[in-house]
């Protein structure tokens, strides 16, 4: 339950920059249909409730799909990685780590009893939808049906649409028929798009993602866009002379409050002076806003859908990270190929995949500094198994591959923590800034051990 947690909680992180960026871009399409705006919530919710997608550079999110690693309470150093340097280092900071000689980490503990608690929060919501549905159904027992699904109560204030599969209009007795026809056309355009099933939906969305306030704004949000994009179909069916009779009749349906639960309200909930004031200065768009508004919304969201592109050097879906408070490349380098090399002689490697050994021959720093470097090295390799095939170096089968060129090119992604960012034979140290020669041999600096030149060693002489 405690990954299913993480999981949420990396997918309510992503969702609310989502979220930010559908609130700022519903600013310039105020002159165009609701109806656009509403449909931009739909990323949002995909956002809260799928944890994958593809990946594009054209993507619109800046951050990390996954900021929180799966593993992270199990982890010596845990620390999020969000792609905002700033937010990084700060939680990074606060992060507990396990005490030396503790059976448990602290924020194993944290994770569990957060997990529970948003168990918790989900079922209260639940239970509060269906308490809420169940008493509004018993006040409407006594509701006369006056058409096919239109049904009139006596103790109603608020018009309703109320049932999933065999939606029900429930409107206030002592309506106008001019009234009833607003109301009504209101409600049948909620019906026609489905919102009786939109909202309840979104309600479940919410209930999931209870702890996070960008979820509760964008609930509310996309409820307004609901109502407003309705209301504008209403003016557009019936003519703009209706407007100030319609404003009249929102005024006088209007209960002053919002109410959450499983249906649709389709009159007060709450933003009755929105909805009037919209409803008094809509105007048919021209055709070119229409347009432009639609091309907008597409690109955004195809924007928003994709996840950034991951530049990051993964083995078998991992990536390849390690702690040290080392600061000569050499050494970090020298640590970082064998991280690489020790996840090829493991297990897990598929066995056409996997070596058995290996001795590092030569490594030299190409570019970079503590921030960003990459380094070349030689190394000999040994397999044990017919099956192994490696075509970027000519081995097949069994035996001893020498004289192998690799390139690697490490990050520094915290205090102490680094990252392998690529792996290949060549252009690994692009775009970093040149060095000198600082070339390691092993076999030379045990040769010169042993002749007492270790002092020169470790002053970072060149030992070829």
């Amino acid at each position: 339950m405690e990954k299913l947690f993480l999981s949420v909680l990396n997918m309510s992180l992503t969702a609310s920059y989502v979220i930010i960026f559908v609130m700022l871009v519903r600013i310039p399409l105020k002159k165009a249909p609701k109806v656009i705006s509403y449909a931009l919530w739909g990323v949002v919710a995909f956002r809260l409730l799928c944890p994958f997608s593809f990946e594009s550079m054209f993507s619109l999110l800046p951050t990390n799909a996954a900021p929180i690693p799966y593993n992270i309470a199990y982890e010596q150093s845990p620390q999020i990685n969000s792609g905002i340097a700033i937010v990084d280092t700060f939680v990074n900071s606060v992060l507990p780590s396990p005490s030396i000689g503790a059976s448990i980490n602290p924020l194993q503990v944290y994770t569990w009893i957060g997990s529970y608690i948003w168990i918790l929060g989900i079922i209260l919501m639940l239970v509060y939808s269906i308490v809420s549905v169940l008493i509004l159904k018993r006040h409407l027992k006594n509701a006369k049906q006056t058409e096919k699904n239109i049904y009139e109560a006596n103790n109603l204030k608020t018009p309703f649409v109320l049932g999933i599969f065999r939606p029900r209009i429930y409107v206030p007795t002592g309506l106008t028929a001019e009234e009833k026809s607003f109301i009504i056309l209101h409600e049948q355009t909620h019906i026609r798009r489905f919102d009786h099933i939109v909202k309840p939906f979104a309600f479940l969305v919410l209930s999931i993602h209870w702890f996070n306030p960008m979820v509760w704004i964008a609930f509310l949000l996309m409820s307004s866009d609901m109502e407003l994009s309705c209301d504008e179909k209403v003016i557009k069916e019936m003519g703009g002379e209706i407007k100030k009779a319609y404003s009249t009749s929102l005024l006088s349906l209007a209960t002053g409050r919002p109410i959450l639960n499983g249906s649709p309200l389709a009159f007060g909930e709450g933003n009755v002076k929105g909805r009037i004031k919209n409803v008094l200065n809509y105007r048919k768009p021209s055709s070119w806003i229409i347009v432009a508004a639609v091309i907008a919304v597409v690109v955004v969201s195809i924007g928003l859908l994709v996840n950034p592109k991951n530049n990051k050097f993964t083995l078998n879906g991992e990536t390849l990270s390690f702690k040290s408070t080392e600061t000569n490349l050499i050494k970090l380098g020298t640590i970082a190929f064998d991280e690489y090399m020790s996840s090829l002689i493991s297990e897990k490697m598929p066995v056409n995949e996997r070596i058995t050994s290996y001795k590092l021959k030569k490594i030299s720093l190409l570019a970079g500094d503590i921030n960003e470097f990459c380094v070349s090295l030689n190394y000999d390799f040994t397999t044990d198994n017919d099956s192994y095939v490696n075509p970027s170096v000519g081995a097949k089968g069994k035996g001893t591959w020498p004289d192998n060129y690799m390139e690697i090119r490490v990050k520094k992604v915290g205090k102490g923590a680094y990252e392998i960012v690529s792996i290949g034979t060549g252009g690994g140290g692009q775009g970093l800034s040149p060095v000198g020669d600082n070339t390691f041999n092993p076999e030379k600096a045990i040769s010169m051990v042993i002749k007492g030149r270790w002092g020169a060693i470790s002053e970072g002489q060149n030992y070829l």
